[in-house]
């Protein structure tokens, strides 16, 4: 099968589930973004944000131990390439990675606490630079979103996906 035709046959699969959804949404009803209180927002906020400090750090002092951690067994992570990698794959990847940092950091992180305060997204902008494999300075800038997931009382990362942010001329 053509790249279009399965890109035709998705496209077809995603408008007739948008559509269903149009015919069913408006009989469900709304959820909330959270309910938890003010104060329990503010302190997943501010865990959320810490943890994602922690993740440019992992890459700054190239400490896989770090996403150990924070990286859920099940966790999945979409490249601005499109490339898809476990947490295995993640680790392995750092551990071998012959590139050096030396700035690396996430900012600009706008939470949201879903589930009773048992879910939460973040959305921000990440910044890293330092050296290639070859010696060669890079500088690079992506937008980000994470899905962590409070399991047995700590916040784990599920899922993210981050996009390239284009460098400005």
């Amino acid at each position: 099968m053509s790249v279009s035709k399965i890109f035709t046959a998705g496209i077809a699969r995603l408008f007739a589930l948008l559509l269903m959804m149009s015919v069913v949404a408006p009989e469900a009803p709304a959820q909330e973004a959270t309910d938890v209180t003010q104060a329990e927002e503010a302190a997943i906020e501010a865990a959320i944000k810490d943890l994602a400090t922690q993740w440019s750090t992992a890459y700054l002092k190239h400490d896989p131990s770090i996403l150990e951690r924070i990286w859920a067994a099940d966790f999945v992570y979409v490249e601005p390439s499109g490339h898809r990698f476990t947490k295995a794959e993640g680790i392995a990847n750092l551990k071998a990675s012959a590139e050096r940092p030396t700035a690396s950091a996430a900012s600009s992180i706008d939470v949201r606490v879903y589930g009773g305060g048992t879910v939460a997204i973040d959305i921000g902008d990440y910044r890293e630079s330092g050296v290639d494999k070859d010696g060669k300075p890079f500088e690079r800038a992506s937008r980000f979103t994470n899905v962590w997931v409070l399991r047995d009382g700590k916040w784990q990362c599920v899922s993210g996906h981050a996009s390239l942010i284009p460098a400005r001329p």
